[in-house]
């Protein structure tokens, strides 16, 4: 019993040497290179890769969840809005907004089920997403459709306490 807490006191001993006694700068010549990156990313720009992934996770379960198409507006560019569908190209909230409500009228329920997702930090407030997601629905017929797509996304600093998206391109990713 003794031996266990004194394994546990010298253990909590050597962390505390290291994270508090030890220059910082001891650690920055042995950390990764990606970490680095990370750490300069989230210092230099608004939003850090996290940021962004969430945001990507909220866009899919509103879509999921078929909210009012007002709550999509703020997440969308109303400058420079350029989003790519199979079934066409949008360049405005009222395209969008055209565009939503047709899905709306066609199916009784989705979900999109992200399978990778990659973020880039480009700087200046810019951001770019590479992702994969599997698309399910069923339709006002009662019919189930599944699709597999590939998307990039580009996004910019928002106003409000998400970015934007500029640019939005969904093509089939195959099998």
């Amino acid at each position: 019993m003794e031996n266990v807490f004194l394994r546990n006191v010298c253990k909590k001993s050597l962390l505390f040497l290291l994270f508090f006694l030890l220059p910082a700068g001891a650690f920055a010549a042995n950390s990764p290179a990606s970490y680095l990156q990370d750490v300069k990313d989230i210092k230099q720009n608004r939003f850090g890769p996290n940021d962004i992934r969430s945001f990507v996770y909220r866009v899919f379960a509103m879509y999921d969840r078929h909210v009012p198409v007002g709550e999509f507006l703020p997440f969308l560019s109303s400058k420079e809005l350029e989003m790519v569908f199979p079934e066409g190209k949008l360049t405005s909230h009222k395209d969008f907004i055209q565009w939503y409500d047709g899905v709306g009228d066609s199916i009784v329920s989705n979900t999109h089920n992200v399978q990778s997702l990659k973020v880039d930090i480009l700087g200046n407030g810019k951001y770019k997403v590479e992702l994969v997601v599997l698309w399910q629905a069923e339709g006002r017929e009662g019919i189930y459709t599944s699709f597999r797509f590939a998307q990039t996304w580009l996004l910019s600093d928002g106003e409000g306490e998400f970015p934007v998206i500029n640019r939005y391109v969904v093509r089939d990713a195959g099998e």
